[in-house]
């Protein structure tokens, strides 16, 4: 735990990279120009405004990270400012305004209404449309791998980000106890087709899929010590509007998920589960956000020759707290209890684009376990493990 400390503070003083400006200046954001297509790049016009009767300078990064939000799996692109190679300070005169102009490239599976957002400047959000990318159109000339009509055919608009994914190698006890996880969840019906203008709650029913493993490094062959299977089909109620101040989303899923480990004999273990699960976020101050994602479960057909006693380590709910700045800090947690005993889990991530800025896409992670049932095998065997690594969702 005290490794798990050490290094909350040590990313926490790496967080302060946003850029704070004085209130005699405003930055407007404008919205780029139609059409805007996925696999594109855009250019983004930032208008800077001096409101004091005196010229004033200030400085622009050469690179911000931009929020993209299509209102299922966020994701965080880098903008270039356009024609500096250099810091570069802007002279605004008194009463007027200056334009710059940023270079965005947009992702290609991004399509529909957008919402971006500049969080490292003090501006507003902007809103538009983006089409779907015509790199599927052929015009004679040769194409990359991932595109072009021959290649690649994919419903890839309706995969999202589902749980966290992330590796991260074992610290304490050692690389016997590293981990990976990776998730995904697909919808099974296309919002704009003719089943869900009939019927359009079937827009919410998704398929998911989430695998853990532990992965024991140390050993001669570097064996999976465990892994755990768990496919899920759940409805979601994406948005309910609460009226609240502060409350910037809230919703519901409930569905059923199956967990084994996939092994036979005397390691076999399995349960199922029914649930369902709160989300609600919250708008704290500036930059930060509360997430707050109790799970409540029941099981369904466990194993009871294998994991009979499962509940009483595991327990019968969730409890998910995440304090975090969409592009800079984040701790999440999360809280078990049952008849044996408490567990919990905390995972510290920091984006890697504000320490190097586009050179890795990713997030540093340190994560800290203490109790029972991080695995199914072992599920009645209490641990308590700190590991290092790095995630691409969080």
């Amino acid at each position: 735990m005290k490794n798990f400390l050490r290094w909350a503070a040590f990313l926490m003083l790496m967080g302060m990279g946003a850029v704070s400006w004085a209130a005699d200046t405003n930055i407007l954001l404008a919205p780029p120009d139609p059409p805007v297509l996925g696999g594109q790049a855009v250019t983004l016009q930032l208008y800077l405004h001096n409101n004091t009767d005196a010229a004033v300078t200030r400085s622009l990064p050469l690179e911000v990270p931009c929020r993209i939000d299509t209102g299922r799996s966020p994701r965080t692109v880098v903008a270039e400012l356009v024609g500096e190679t250099d810091g570069t300070e802007v002279q605004i005169p008194a009463q007027g305004f200056v334009r710059r102009q940023y270079r965005l490239p947009m992702p290609v599976s991004v399509t529909g209404t957008v919402r971006l957002a500049m969080s490292a400047l003090n501006t507003n959000d902007v809103t538009f449309t983006v089409g779907k990318s015509a790199s599927a159109e052929w015009h004679g000339e040769q194409l990359a791998l991932d595109d072009g009509p021959t290649m690649v055919q994919s419903f890839l608009e309706n995969f999202s980000i589902h749980d966290p994914t992330y590796f991260l190698l074992g610290v304490d006890p050692g690389i016997q106890q590293s981990k990976f996880q990776f998730s995904f969840k697909y919808r099974l019906f296309d919002p704009h087709g003719s089943l869900t203008g009939i019927a359009p709650p079937m827009a919410s029913l998704y398929l998911a899929y989430t695998q853990r493993s532990i992965w024991d490094l140390k050993g001669a062959s570097q064996p999976f010590d465990d892994t755990s299977y768990m496919p899920q089909l759940f409805y979601e109620f994406p948005k309910i509007d609460l009226n609240i101040e502060r409350i910037t989303a809230f919703g519901v899923r409930t569905g059923f998920m199956h967990e084994s480990n996939g092994k036979a004999g005397d390691d076999s273990r399995s349960t199922n589960y029914i649930f369902v699960k709160p989300i609600m976020g919250l708008h704290l101050a500036g930059p930060y956000y509360l997430k707050l994602a109790p799970n409540i479960f029941a099981y369904v057909n466990n194993d009871d020759e294998t994991n009979g006693d499962l509940k009483d380590y595991r327990g019968y709910f969730d409890f998910q707290v995440e304090l975090l700045d969409p592009d800079g800090l984040a701790l999440d947690s999360h809280f078990w209890w049952a008849d044996k005993g408490a567990s919990v889990q905390l995972d510290l991530t920091y984006p890697m684009t504000r320490l190097w800025t586009k050179a890795f896409s990713l997030y540093l992670q340190a994560q800290y376990f203490s109790g029972y049932g991080e695995t199914l095998l072992h599920y009645d065997r209490r641990q308590d493990v700190f590991r290092l690594g790095l995630s691409i969702v969080r």
